[in-house]
């Protein structure tokens, strides 16, 4: 995985290797190259959709050398790409929103991908904290404080009445054996994770129970393609064959999660689960894969991914107001558009479904 300084030009490698696309055979040095950024710090395999797309040449079928960088979340994400470091990032639309609003993020997302919050606070299963009432005067643990986590930890604690600035504290904790650990000593006393995050703890034997949170803050739309504005007025072929190629990636992912979750373990190895029984390990992260993919689609948008619900979003920004998140409403024209969906989605679902059920697994691992 490529590493990225920010505030300087990326440097590129001279590519002279072939790249085997659905398009046929190009040279790399012919395509165009695309950093994609995504909100984790580790790339696994809830982000298969991504991963898939680049390894089953989707992206190259578009014309696209893509890198994926993993950033420090979905904060860092939105402002990296306003400032021109990434052509394109996926990111939760918290502090995204605060920027738009305020001008000081050109931006805008340009293809939906979570259709409900997978953001949610958790505690031991043996805490005396019930209710997001109980977290006053708690830590809660965050991946870092760039992480969307903090932005809705504080909308959730909000919605309960405390005070985000005087009620609560957060800690970075970062993922993996840190967060558990520290889980564990109970530096903190909660954590606000997402879902794929909170499912790898309890393969790793840290159990936590979800605290309850209200159902307009779970169907709150999260995770989206953003690009800055500049880019959906000059570049629109490069924006729609990048998110055809992601909704490739996610419909491969459907038909067969077992392949898709090799995929991303094969490009991605420090992802993989490590438990020894390699049965019981696939097992997990297909759990982890389609409890993430679940939430990639809604009977709201048909057969059209990536489709932004006006309404859904309206709601969003309203919720980030009432929260005092956003010091005013934002036009949602200024936040999301629907302009490529349709191109977006021209392609021949059919025929990647059914190469995704013909992958022998065994030519995978």
């Amino acid at each position: 995985m490529s590493s990225v300084i920010f505030g300087r030009p990326l440097m590129w490698a001279a590519a002279s290797v072939i790249v085997f696309g659905l398009g046929g055979m190009q040279s790399a040095s012919a395509l165009e190259k695309v950093r994609l950024l995504i909100p984790v710090r580790n790339i696994d395999e809830a982000f298969s959709p991504f991963v898939v797309a680049k390894e089953k040449g989707y992206f190259a079928a578009e014309g696209y050398d893509v890198t994926l960088i993993a950033v420090g979340g979905s904060n860092e994400a939105a402002i990296q790409v306003s400032a021109g470091n990434a052509e394109v990032g996926a990111a939760s639309p918290g502090e995204a929103l605060v920027g738009i609003q305020s001008g000081k993020l050109d931006i805008r997302y340009f293809y939906g991908l979570y259709y409900s919050n997978i953001w949610s606070v958790a505690v031991l299963l043996d805490s005396p904290i019930k209710t997001l009432a109980d977290l006053k005067g708690k830590k809660l643990g965050v991946q870092s404080m760039g992480s969307a986590g903090t932005t809705f930890g504080r909308a959730f604690v909000q919605e309960a009445g405390l005070d985000p600035q005087k009620d609560i504290s957060f800690l970075p904790i970062g993922v993996g054996a840190q967060a558990v650990t520290s889980v564990r000593q109970k530096l903190v006393d909660a954590v606000v994770y997402w879902d794929a995050a909170l499912a790898k703890f309890k393969f790793s034997g840290l159990d936590l129970r979800e605290l309850p949170v209200p159902e307009h803050l779970r169907s709150l739309p999260d995770v989206g393609l953003l690009a800055r504005n500049e880019t959906i007025s000059k570049d629109p072929k490069m924006l729609i064959g990048i998110a055809r190629a992601v909704a490739k990636g996610y419909d491969y992912s459907m038909a067969n999660p077992e392949a898709a979750v090799l995929i991303t373990w094969k490009a991605y190895p420090e992802a993989r689960s490590k438990n020894p029984d390699a049965a019981a390990a696939l097992k997990e992260g297909v759990a982890v894969n389609q409890a993430r993919l679940g939430i990639w689609n809604s009977p709201k948008i048909g057969d059209k991914h990536g489709t932004l619900v006006d309404a859904d979003w309206q709601r969003l920004v309203q919720f980030f107001v009432d929260q005092k998140i956003l010091p005013a409403t934002v036009p949602v024209d200024r936040v999301i558009t629907n302009q490529f969906i349709d191109e977006i989605n021209s392609y021949d679902r059919a025929g990647i479904i059914s190469e995704a059920r013909k992958e022998d697994l065994s030519k995978i691992d």
